[in-house]
């Protein structure tokens, strides 16, 4: 008996016993999500049925609420990604908020002003930059890796 219990309150032990733990209980929480987004998804889609069948609901409304699906969708395959690969996908991030972005200028456009705007567009401009320069310099890197590999067995097969 005292040597399951020195066993369990060894460092090592318990880390990993309540790494198992505390990574159990994330993923019980984010299973949750995925439920409640799959039950606003559905909720959405009901309702964008309703306002096809009664067509009392202006266009850019009814754009609005398919965007709506789309970000939810866009959150469920994030936390997919999540659960299979344990990070979060940083393009799929910014993906889902430029579609934000977008659904609020569709929806609240006739209201905004011209300060408002030149915002939007730094804001898209800067969401832009972090979506694409990251793979600018990751490809960059990766041809660099490969001329040193290509050097690296070169000199290795004179050798």
């Amino acid at each position: 008996m005292k040597r399951k219990i020195k066993k369990l309150v060894e460092p090592h032990q318990i880390h990993s016993k309540l790494g198992d733990t505390f990574e159990f209980i994330g993923d019980l929480f984010i299973v949750f999500l995925i439920i409640l987004l799959f039950y606003l998804g559905f909720l959405a889609l009901i309702d964008i049925g309703e306002d096809l069948v009664a067509r009392t609901v202006p266009f850019e409304e009814l754009i609005a609420k398919f965007i709506y699906v789309f970000i939810l969708t866009e959150l469920f395959r994030l936390m997919i990604i999540y659960l299979r690969e344990r990070r979060v996908d940083v393009p799929t991030v910014i993906k889902t908020t430029l579609i934000a972005i977008l659904r609020e200028v569709i929806i609240k456009a006739p209201h905004y002003k011209f300060m408002d705007f030149i915002g939007i567009g730094f804001l898209l401009l800067v969401l832009g930059i972090l979506l694409y320069v990251p793979e600018i310099f990751l490809k960059r890197e990766s041809k660099t890796r490969k001329k040193y590999i290509k050097r690296y067995k070169i000199k290795a097969s004179r050798k």
